[in-house]
C-alpha cells in the first residue's frame, strides 16, 4: 500500500509530465504555423476562424441591407402620403 504522500508526490509528477507534454505540443503547434505562415498557407484551425468571420460578414451585411429597405418605406410613407 502506498501512503498519502507518496500518492501526492505521484499526483504531482503526473500533472507535471502532463504540463510539461502540454508546453512540447503548443511549441511544436506554434512552430508549424510559423512554417505554414511563412509559406502562404493557413492551418486548420485559422481557416476555421476566418469562415467563421465570413459568416459573421454576411449576416451584419444582410442586417444592414434589410434595416435600410425598411428605414426607406418608413421615409416613403411619411414624406408621400
Amino acid at each position: 500500500m502506498s501512503t498519502r504522500s507518496e500518492l501526492k508526490k505521484r499526483k504531482k509528477e503526473e500533472e507535471k509530465q502532463k504540463q510539461k507534454l502540454l508546453r512540447q505540443r503548443k511549441k511544436e503547434n506554434k512552430k508549424l504555423e510559423k512554417n505554414l505562415a511563412k509559406k502562404g498557407k493557413t492551418s486548420k484551425s485559422r481557416m476555421n476562424e476566418m469562415e467563421r468571420y465570413r459568416r459573421v460578414d454576411k449576416q451584419l451585411t444582410l442586417a444592414i441591407v434589410i434595416v435600410f429597405l425598411l428605414l426607406l418605406i418608413v421615409l416613403s410613407f411619411v414624406f408621400f402620403i
